[in-house]
């Protein structure tokens, strides 16, 4: 069964006609109007991390192999303004002896005309620069730590490379139940406003996290508007370094609130009563350069973003706060040496859920952003202990990453 089942789409790829296109996969010409493009990524890690493997508050080092992501892709175009998209993702089973596939993606495109664009179903919330830059076009390995702050990730911090949660982060406990997407609708649209001057926005509302008591049913609401100078960046996604074929200044502003996404239960010294409302907001401001320097092409990008979550308790207050970003990387002869610091500031006390952390690192790309080798070095300093006895995190990762 399954040797006939490969037979027949080689058969029916062989008969349509194979092409390539722009965003890689093949596509597959139905008819005048139909056309299916398919495509897959694969990015495979090797890590290497401080962990208390024993619980005795000292560190062991750990080493581990991960897939970091494994993607299906299939986007379906019925006519030349509507198309669909639908996208899987690799995640571990309960036993640790393989991998299930599960939904992440799965949304209708309706294109009005390129200043209004309808997408609906479970996508990306537009919360951030970050949160909208594809997975295989990320510089400096993945996305920075604190850009999982807002509610698509769950208000946390990600160390080693984004594949492990900062512990005193993630308390806040209000993950949704569509892990990294959101389900619901976003306006979209770019164009050029004068030469050289381009402007694209996204304005959107999802189900976001509802896991307060109370009997309402609120929404998120999530909007975001980005201006570039010189080159465009008009894709509803970014790249994060455009390997010197753009030449392009970028800055942008996200703003994300929901009303009463967990209860308020912190209490008030004085008063005894509960304080807080549990309601998230979270905005970030952005700014970004590709730009053609000497023999090659320097990448910096940079952001500052702010999260409250009504303090409705006491381990939201230690995820709660404002941080930072800052990443540079020079483009050449296929090679891209980077670096990254970020912090975050919480508003716990004693610090908790406060750090800042150091990232470098060298990529070597053998066809542009579809195949590349990453080496990456994280440094994670804790303002409180994260065990008994230890108060950074060093992280050591090579990856290879391939998209089709």
């Amino acid at each position: 069964m399954k040797t006939s089942n490969i037979a027949l789409v080689a058969g029916l790829v062989t008969g349509m006609g194979l092409s390539a296109t722009a965003w890689s996969g093949a596509k597959i010409a139905v008819d005048d109007n139909i056309s299916v493009t398919v495509g897959a990524r694969v990015q495979a890690l090797a890590i290497r991390t401080d962990k208390d493997l024993d619980g005795d508050g000292d560190y062991e080092k750990d080493n581990d192999f991960r897939v970091r992501r494994a993607r299906l892709l299939v986007k379906t175009q019925l006519q030349d303004n509507l198309t669909f998209f639908i996208q899987t993702e690799a995640s571990d089973d309960e036993g640790g002896t393989g991998s299930d596939m599960r939904v992440i993606d799965s949304w209708v495109n309706y294109k009005f005309d390129n200043w209004l664009q309808l997408y609906a179903g479970q996508h990306m919330a537009p919360a951030s620069r970050q949160a909208l830059t594809a997975s295989n076009k990320m510089m400096a390995i993945d996305r920075p730590g604190n850009n999982t702050k807002n509610l698509t990730w769950g208000a946390r911090t990600m160390s080693g490379f984004n594949t492990a949660t900062f512990g005193p982060s993630n308390d806040s406990a209000i993950s949704g139940r569509n892990a990294v997407r959101d389900v619901g609708m976003s306006l979209f649209g770019a164009g050029e406003l004068g030469e050289g001057v381009h402007l694209k926005y996204y304005a959107g509302m999802f189900d976001g996290v509802q896991k307060s008591s109370a009997a309402e049913d609120n929404l998120r609401y999530t909007a975001r508007v980005q201006l570039n100078l010189m080159d465009d960046e008009a894709a509803f996604w970014n790249s994060s370094t455009y390997l010197g074929k753009k030449k392009t200044v970028g800055f942008g502003l996200s703003y994300d609130v929901q009303d009463k996404v967990q209860d308020a239960t912190l209490v008030d010294e004085n008063t005894g009563d509960l304080v807080g409302d549990g309601d998230y907001t979270y905005w970030s401001i952005d700014a970004f350069a590709d730009l053609p320097l000497g023999p090659g092409a320097l990448t910096l990008e940079a952001a500052y973003s702010d999260l409250d979550l009504g303090s409705a308790t006491q381990q939201s207050v230690q995820s709660q706060g404002n941080g930072w970003y800052l990443q540079t990387g020079f483009y050449i002869n296929q090679w891209q040496p980077w670096v990254e610091f970020e912090a975050w500031d919480s508003d716990s006390a004693n610090g908790a859920g406060s750090y800042d952390m150091f990232r470098v690192g060298v990529n070597y790309y053998i066809q542009g952003h579809n195949a590349n080798f990453k080496l990456g070095l994280e440094k994670l300093n804790s303002d409180q202990n994260i065990t008994a006895e230890e108060d950074s995190l060093t992280s050591l990762v090579f990856g290879i990453y391939t998209n089709f």
